[in-house]
């Protein structure tokens, strides 16, 4: 159990206090960072209180929702000696026996629930909790719960089928935005890709995305643009090492995000220099207030 009230004492447990401290870059210790989740377990109802409370939660959910998909992919593997039908998915790609079908490549869209996602204040800061947990690559659209109510529509539907569906299409999914993400490891501040985003009014933006940065483009969800991304030989947007690939994307209320991290997404060891870089990061996405950061 991995979830984010009473347990989430399994997850500072199972991801360790330094998985969690890497997605924080205020000057905490480790004392006080444990007695902010000790305090969420014992009074798993409440919600953030201070800043410092807010970024501790979402680092915690980012291993939680981690540690969940890791153990999905885990299961999501060929058994030793069983001869299975072929009737599989084709999100999942058939492999060695150690290796996982899952293939992030090949994951159109990914759709967040929860009530930590659901009160986050600002809707970027579900988005970016989701793209580093999953660490989609390529292009994927991205979508939230609104108000966690797909466990209630889940049950709704037994006995009203048609209601439940028509909420969930019209009041449950909030569109976030499609995330364009680089597989590849590289050095910061290296060139990853050369990003066009051609709108349908004629008008085109260019973008250099490099090693380690994140880009928030404002593009509304109603909107949609064709990005154009050619990247160099070490990194990958789905098409393969080194090669073009162009796709008709949505917006969201976030936007279009260029995600040029690597995967592995890229965290450094160093203490300062996480820091800073994770600073850059909350403020490419504007996810806290930058005053109270500084």
């Amino acid at each position: 159990n991995l979830g984010m009230s009473y347990s989430i004492g399994n997850v500072l447990k199972e991801a360790g206090l330094e998985n969690i401290m890497r997605w924080i870059p205020l000057d905490l210790t480790e004392d006080e960072v444990m007695g902010i989740i000790y305090n969420k377990m014992i009074r798993p109802t409440t919600i953030p209180m201070t800043l410092e409370d807010l970024i501790v939660e979402h680092a915690v959910a980012r291993e939680s929702i981690r540690m969940a998909f890791n153990h999905h992919k885990y299961l999501a593997r060929e058994l030793k000696g069983v001869k299975r039908e072929r009737t599989i998915s084709d999100i999942f790609e058939e492999v060695k026996a150690e290796e996982t079908y899952i293939d992030m490549r090949r994951v159109d869209y990914i759709i967040g629930t929860g009530g930590l996602l659901s009160r986050a204040p600002r809707r970027a800061q579900s988005m970016m909790i989701l793209i580093d947990a999953f660490q989609p690559i390529g292009f994927t659209y991205i979508m939230q719960d609104s108000v966690f109510m797909i466990p209630h529509l889940g049950v709704l539907s037994k006995i009203y089928r048609e209601i439940a569906l028509e909420i969930f299409e019209k009041e449950c999914l909030v569109p976030l935005g499609t995330v364009v993400a680089a597989a590849g490891v590289g050095t910061v501040g290296e060139k990853v890709a050369d990003v066009v985003v051609e709108y349908s009014e004629g008008e085109r933006e260019s973008y250099e995305l490099n090693f380690g940065s994140i880009i928030r483009i404002p593009i509304p969800q109603y909107k949609e643009v064709t990005i154009t991304v050619n990247p160099t030989r070490r990194f990958d947007f789905g098409a393969g090492y080194g090669r073009k690939v162009s796709r008709r994307v949505r917006g969201g209320v976030v936007g279009v995000i260029l995600d040029g991290r690597g995967r592995p997404l890229y965290v450094p060891q160093s203490r300062e220099e996480r820091g800073n870089l994770l600073l850059q990061w909350f403020s490419s996405m504007d996810l806290y207030p930058e005053k109270a950061l500084s």
